[in-house]
């Protein structure tokens, strides 16, 4: 099949070497350039591979459904950047790469926003430059409880790894999670949305694993900042749109909570200048928390077995069906 691999501007690899390696020569593959002619690039595509759910627009769709491209592939886990059911009204079967495939990474990001502010990072270098030693004394995880908010592949992988470090691990979802499930995982407390204010009171670390909606969207506002103990860390490794920003900042430069980990934002990139980049309290990192080279691969294996599939007549993996 005649394959094209629309990336985003600036961030080409690994992800397109990936896929490519995947497909094992069984297709052909083209790169798309986002300074080049829409309607040149597409003529003869029968399947779209696109990098994440932002890179597609409606102007690209039409063309796709002008020319009878048959699969769009997302190879990403949130949809909130793309206009689903215009691409289905358009004629399009479209696929994308959940949770699972990011997951881990997305779960080391947090553990390691976690370790960054429980070994005191900025007061070490401090001491360093000092030429002080034996100090700062630093916290320890074990015994500290986290409350991961959303228990979906991300959540459940940090669960694990934190109850490994001897944390305590509260969790909500709205999803009922039967009993078994949820020790295994090594959580002591499994709660539902209502109980969002008894897990940010007992929480030294709060974590969010959850996707964009309009459920969800600001769910950490000023109130529920409040709610947190003033020496607790905010880790935000799925949308920044989840948090209310200006609160956050506000809750911050207080001392209203003692940090926050943030690999998501409200504008992406973060503005030069924005008060969380100059922040001692807070962790910055440019939303590559799931994107590891594990990630990586199984996105495109997964991205090269659908094109396989839609070759074959096959049923597609992790098709996005119209709501009814």
């Amino acid at each position: 099949m005649k394959v094209l691999y629309i990336p985003i501007p600036g961030s080409l690899q690994p992800w397109y070497d990936d896929f490519v390696t995947a497909t094992g020569g069984r297709h052909d593959v083209r790169l798309f350039d986002h300074a080049g002619s829409l309607a040149e690039q597409f003529t003869d595509i029968e399947a779209v591979v696109a990098r994440g759910s932002k890179t597609g627009t409606r102007e690209m769709v039409d063309v796709a459904a002008q020319v009878g491209v048959r699969l769009w592939q997302i190879t990403g886990a949130g949809l909130d950047g793309a206009d689903i059911p215009y691409m289905l009204e358009r004629g399009l079967m479209v696929a994308h790469t959940p949770g699972q495939f990011s997951g881990i990474a997305l779960a080391e990001h947090a553990m390691y926003f976690m370790l960054w502010f429980a070994k005191k990072y900025h007061a070490c270098q401090d001491q360093m430059r000092s030429e002080t030693f034996y100090g700062p004394a630093t916290e320890e995880l074990h015994s500290a409880t986290l409350g991961v908010i959303g228990l979906g592949a991300s959540g459940r992988e940090l669960a694990l790894r934190a109850a490994a470090f001897g944390m305590r691990v509260m969790a909500i979802d709205v999803v009922e999670v039967p009993s078994d499930q949820w020790a295994d995982l090594g959580i002591a407390y499994l709660g539902k949305p209502s109980d969002l204010k008894h897990l940010l009171a007992e929480s030294d670390y709060v974590s969010l694993h959850l996707p964009l909606t309009p459920q969800t969207r600001q769910l950490i506002g000023r109130r529920e900042l409040q709610w947190m103990k003033p020496t607790a860390v905010l880790v935000n490794v799925a949308r920044g749109e989840l948090v209310d920003e200006t609160a956050l900042v506000e809750a911050l430069r207080s001392g209203e909570i003692g940090g926050a980990g943030l690999d998501a934002f409200i504008t992406e990139p973060l503005p030069a200048g924005h008060p969380l980049m100059e922040m001692n309290n807070v962790l910055a990192t440019p939303h590559n928390g799931g994107g590891s080279r594990g990630t990586s691969r199984r996105r495109g294996a997964a991205a090269a077995e659908n094109i396989d599939r839609i070759a074959q007549g096959l049923p597609l993996l992790y098709q996005i069906k119209p709501q009814a």
